[in-house]
């Protein structure tokens, strides 16, 4: 593990369904969250969209990141929940934000993601 990268371990062998992260790593120095999916995918997440799409029912998820300070995203604690999800703890102390695998996979934009979402698919 190189400084400013902390890596999450994913529990592969009890994944039964496909679409989960078989590599989770929170890159500190830039700010953002990289998964590598089991199809070999890698998605690269910043923190703020992250913050800004927290889908809890306070929050609500509408990927308005202009809302929070830098300071609200820069030191998350990341953790698995189960085989579905992560809960991220943002340093401003809002603690219940839950991502479901699936709903990172669908916040990908990555030139892949991002044509395959023109194309309807």
């Amino acid at each position: 593990m190189g400084e400013g990268k902390a890596v999450l371990a994913v529990d592969t062998e009890r994944q039964e369904v496909k679409g989960c992260p078989v590599e989770i790593a929170h890159l500190k120095e830039f700010e953002f969250l990289r998964i590598v999916w089991d199809d070999g995918h890698q998605s690269d997440y910043p923190l703020a969209i992250l913050r800004s799409y927290c889908p809890c029912s306070v929050c609500g998820g509408h990927g308005d990141y202009s809302r929070f300070e830098r300071k609200d995203f820069l030191t998350p604690m990341i953790n698995a929940v189960g085989d579905t999800s992560l809960r991220i703890a943002w340093e401003n102390g809002h603690h219940t934000s839950d991502y479901s695998f699936t709903f990172l996979r669908s916040l990908c934009s990555c030139h892949v993601c991002r044509a395959r979402k023109m194309l309807g698919g």
